[in-house]
Formats: structure tokens, sequence, C-alpha cells
């Protein structure tokens, strides 16, 4: 039997749509890419779903593992402290177990996407679209 993933794309949340737009963009992409993943999305606050229910999203699915993915470009307070706090993961291990549907599922807390041969390729796809336009 092949473990089902699930993935938890986490944002910022704004007053304004970009934030929610973006996060749920990219979440999307994801779940169209990678076939065998559940992809659902959660905000730390000022939208919905909150980290909480985004979690919530994953009854029913059969997930054995939840990968909960800061959206973010770098450490700062909200991933190094509010987040692992909401979700409850320890701050050494970035690990927690929760339950779903009855059973034990892993949540593991993951880096936020950081320094990167693809963010640098993104940072520069942007530049040249800045210059054409």
């Amino acid at each position: 039997m092949t473990e089902k993933i699930g993935i938890l794309a986490l944002g910022h949340g704004s007053r304004h749509p970009h934030n929610k737009e973006v996060v749920n963009g990219v979440a999307q992409l994801i779940a169209k890419k990678y076939k065998n993943t559940v992809v659902r999305i959660g905000f730390m606050n000022m939208n919905t779903p909150t980290m909480k229910e985004g979690l919530d999203g994953f009854k029913g699915t059969g997930v054995s593992t939840i990968v909960a993915v800061p959206i973010f470009l770098a450490h700062g307070v909200h991933t190094m402290e509010d987040i692992p706090q909401i979700l409850g993961v320890s701050k050494e291990s970035r690990k927690a177990n929760i339950k779903l549907d009855g059973r034990d599922v892993t949540l593991i807390y993951s880096e936020p996407l950081g320094v990167d041969d693809l963010v640098a390729e993104l940072a520069y796809k942007r530049v040249t679209e800045a210059l054409s336009n």
C-alpha cells in the first residue's frame, strides 16, 4: 500500500485578496502536478480556512502524513514561533501526531521556500517580464 500524503499550504493572511489568491494558486498547482497528494490551504489570520480548518479538510481523505509548508520566503517570528504553536508541532522535531478520523496522523512542518535555484529562476523571470512591459 502506498502512503497517501497531504500537503497543507500555509499563508499569513491579509485583508487584501492577493495573499489568499497566491496561496490557493500555489496549492492548486501542487495538486495538479502531484496527483498522488491531497492539498489543502490554511491561514494564520485574517483569511479562511484557518490552519486548524485546513487540517480538518483532510478528514475522509485517508492521508497518513500531512506536511505543512509555509508559503513564505524566509523564516521570521511567524514561521519560527506562531505557526508551530498554532499547529502544535515541536520546535525541535517540527513534528506532531494529530487525530484524524480516529487515526493517528503525522504532521510535519517544513521549512519556508528559502534560498533555492527555483526561487532565483522565478525572480529572474519577473525581471524579464518587467523589462518586456
